[in-house]
């Protein structure tokens, strides 16, 4: 079989075309990995920030829930806007000053709910998108409150808070926050109150009296709280009243029939302590059997 000889010439080309080709490969293979690794980190940054967005609001929620004014007014930015039911608050320190006084109900620095006021407010449904570049995100959220103090009234409340944000030195912080209430209704007729009658009608309430008033006003349909007491002045006070007394006469109900159950159960045990005690009293009388 004849042989085929490459010449050295071109072989020599070969050898420098390879030795050329394979920087470049490996240039681009080298890219390809790095990109990928930039975007992976990228996307275990975004992660992080989600979370870290997630765990400020859930923060939110807990420290309003126990009164912790401070660490509340800490989660806001220096330039931070506050949308409330009451009123629209600029500033970290306007905020600060509206939670103390206005949501406490005390001076700036007294900290804590005052005794026998509950003021649970759940922060769930969290839908949160983060911006390009990762330094500004959004969040929408949904309130669920239980409001109210033993020996006065109580509330239910809902509403949506859409929050921005804005990350400061590594520290995601709120930036706007806008409270949008769904309702607000009296604990005692729950979120569907009795159709008021004409003359029950409450009449048109005026602006509220707050120991620290907002920085400008804020016009929304219904304020959650200010509704739920609207509602509980307007409420039809003869329905009420039957609503209570119906409650009143099955509590009634149900203390007689646990009173029956009790006293059932203890005729029962009566009757089988007399039992054992004549079958004892009858063993006691028997003449022994003598072998």
């Amino acid at each position: 079989m004849a042989r085929r000889f490459v010449p050295a010439a071109r072989l020599g080309a070969l050898a420098i075309g390879a030795a050329l080709v394979a920087p470049l490969v490996g240039s681009q293979e080298s890219r390809s990995v790095d990109a990928r690794l930039d975007a992976l980190e990228a996307q275990v940054v975004a992660a992080e920030d989600i979370s870290a967005l997630e765990r400020l609001q859930r923060e939110y929620g807990y420290y309003v829930d126990k009164g912790m004014w401070e660490d509340v007014a800490d989660l806001y930015s220096a330039d931070a806007v506050a949308n409330y039911p009451a009123g629209t608050y600029v500033g970290h320190d306007s905020i600060r000053k509206h939670l103390y006084m206005n949501v406490g109900g005390g001076q700036v620095g007294e900290n804590g709910l005052p005794d026998n006021r509950i003021y649970d407010h759940l922060n769930i449904q969290p839908v949160v998108h983060l911006d390009p570049g990762g330094k500004t995100a959004k969040g929408r959220w949904r309130a669920f409150a239980m409001l109210g103090g033993f020996g006065g009234g109580a509330t239910w409340a809902e509403g949506a808070y859409e929050v921005t944000y804005a990350k400061e030195n590594g520290v995601w912080k709120i930036k706007t926050l806008d409270y949008h209430s769904g309702f607000g209704a009296p604990y005692s007729t729950g979120w569907a109150p009795p159709a008021p009658a004409a003359s029950d009608a409450a009449p048109p309430r005026g602006p509220r009296n707050l120991a620290y008033p907002p920085d400008r006003p804020r016009t929304e349909a219904c304020a959650a709280i200010a509704c739920a007491r609207s509602a509980g002045q307007a409420g039809n006070s003869r329905d009420i009243s039957r609503a209570n007394a119906s409650v009143k006469r099955a509590s009634s109900a149900s203390r007689r029939r646990a009173s029956r159950a009790r006293r059932r159960r203890r005729a029962s045990a009566s009757a089988r302590h007399r039992s054992s005690a004549r079958a004892s009293a009858a063993s006691s009388t028997m003449t022994p059997c003598r072998s």
